[in-house]
């Protein structure tokens, strides 16, 4: 590769990045919704269901745009999420607001940081 299409490369991952930290705000006040909703025993299920979806998409797009600590923060809700049984249980979600609070912490910080 010669150099002028490594730097377009380089140019073009560096406007992928920024758009994913402008991104994260809104993932943010999504999740902390969500967080909310765990209150409710009645959407228990709809919001770990909900939780679990984005926390998927952010993984998975998390190590495209060099942004690993993220990903495993957001893999760890997600395989969390995925080992609860039918009935979910005070303790169950007390791991699920741990973890999330966990991801929340970490998206902040880049958030902060850009």
């Amino acid at each position: 590769m010669d150099a002028d299409k490594a730097a377009q490369l380089n140019a073009g991952l560096a406007r992928i990045r920024e758009r994913f930290v402008q991104s994260l705000s809104d993932r943010i006040d999504a999740f902390y919704e969500l967080l909310g909703d765990l209150r409710d025993p009645g959407s228990w299920q709809d919001a770990c269901a909900e939780i679990r979806a984005s926390a998927h998409k952010l993984h998975g797009i998390c190590a495209s745009v060099g942004f690993s600590k993220i990903g495993q923060n957001a893999a760890q809700v997600e395989y969390l999420i995925d080992g609860l049984g039918p009935t979910l249980r005070e303790r169950d979600i007390d791991e699920v607001r741990s973890l999330l609070n966990l991801l929340l912490d970490e998206m902040e910080q880049h958030l902060d940081a850009a």
